[in-house]
């Protein structure tokens, strides 16, 4: 049985980190998010919907699903918000069991 179906994706711990995450900085210019794990899709869509509501001003949302796994039942978040002079302004990573 895959993996998604047995265990439960952290979706809500996803979009909570992405939420705190974005709310350190004043108004990104440009967010970038990538996933490791083999539900990509749906936690980047979890990602996608949590930068809508959080950041206050629209910026460039990168959205990237990573196709290695660091190890089965593991999911990697990595957030990095950037200045207009694409200047790092802070990441994050996260790692969540599912």
């Amino acid at each position: 049985m895959p993996q998604s179906l047995s265990h439960p994706l952290p979706l809500q711990s996803v979009s909570a980190a992405t939420h705190r995450f974005v709310a350190r900085f004043e108004a990104p210019c440009r967010v970038e998010a990538k996933v490791a794990s083999p539900d990509g899709m749906r936690l980047l869509c979890a990602v996608e919907a949590a930068l809508g509501a959080a950041l206050a001003r629209p910026a460039i949302q990168e959205l990237v699903w990573l196709s290695g796994v660091p190890r089965p039942g593991l999911h990697v978040l990595r957030l990095q918000a950037f200045a207009p002079d694409n200047t790092l302004l802070g990441e994050a990573v996260h790692e969540f069991a599912g």
